[in-house]
């Protein structure tokens, strides 16, 4: 397990380039099956189009990269669509090109530069987030404390999960492995040891990435 980028959620954007349509469509994929699922998906979605050109980034035991011009020019469609995905270091994710032909033609380096920025205008669109590997922690909060407590956790941007009432407020919380000894330790010292923690299981965790 180890932490990743990947697209905040998967959506489209579309762009005209010289009267020829592109469209582009972006999932998360965490599987080199997921990543063929989905571009079949989109496949059959457009398959009026006039190419459906593709590349995918995914990990499994080792990285795995594929793409496809789908007779576009060799090299001008799948490589700059696989080149934008490195560049935002970016992995488990799949993304498909569509373009409707407009009638005037591109020429090669007008093809690698509309496949490029219609996937690097997706994903700014889109947006980024970090898989981050997360410890997650079972908290105990005296009721009396909980005001304070959660005022912390939003400065400190963490996110109470699971939120409970009862004899003490229960929730859940999840902490970078880098930054766990050290805060955990920070809340023992502002809370004077009142709030106790149970250490629960590892997880992927989203965290917003801005550029």
């Amino acid at each position: 397990m180890q932490n990743y980028r990947t697209i905040a959620t998967n959506g489209s954007f579309e762009k005209d380039i010289k009267k020829s349509r592109f469209i582009a469509n972006i999932a998360q994929t965490n599987s080199e099956d997921e990543a063929k699922e989905f571009i079949e998906t989109i496949r059959e979605q457009e398959k009026d189009a006039t190419h459906n050109c593709t590349a995918y980034i995914v990990l499994e035991n080792v990285k795995i990269e594929r793409m496809s011009d789908d007779g576009e020019p060799s090299g001008t469609a799948g490589s700059p669509i696989l080149n934008v995905i490195q560049q935002n270091n970016l992995e488990n994710v799949a993304v498909v090109v569509t373009r409707y032909f407009g009638g005037i033609k591109l020429g090669a380096g007008g093809l690698i530069r509309a496949y490029s920025s219609t996937t690097a205008d997706a994903i700014k669109e889109i947006g980024l987030v970090e898989n981050r590997i997360q410890q997650g922690y079972s908290l105990s909060i005296p009721y009396n404390l909980y005001d304070k407590f959660e005022n912390y956790a939003k400065n400190q941007k963490i996110t109470l999960e699971d939120k409970s009432f009862s004899t003490d407020v229960k929730c859940n919380i999840f902490l970078d492995l880098s930054e766990q000894e050290e805060l955990i330790q920070d809340i023992r010292d502002q809370f004077q040891n009142q709030i106790s923690f149970e250490k629960t299981t590892k997880e992927f965790k989203q965290v917003p990435i801005k550029d």
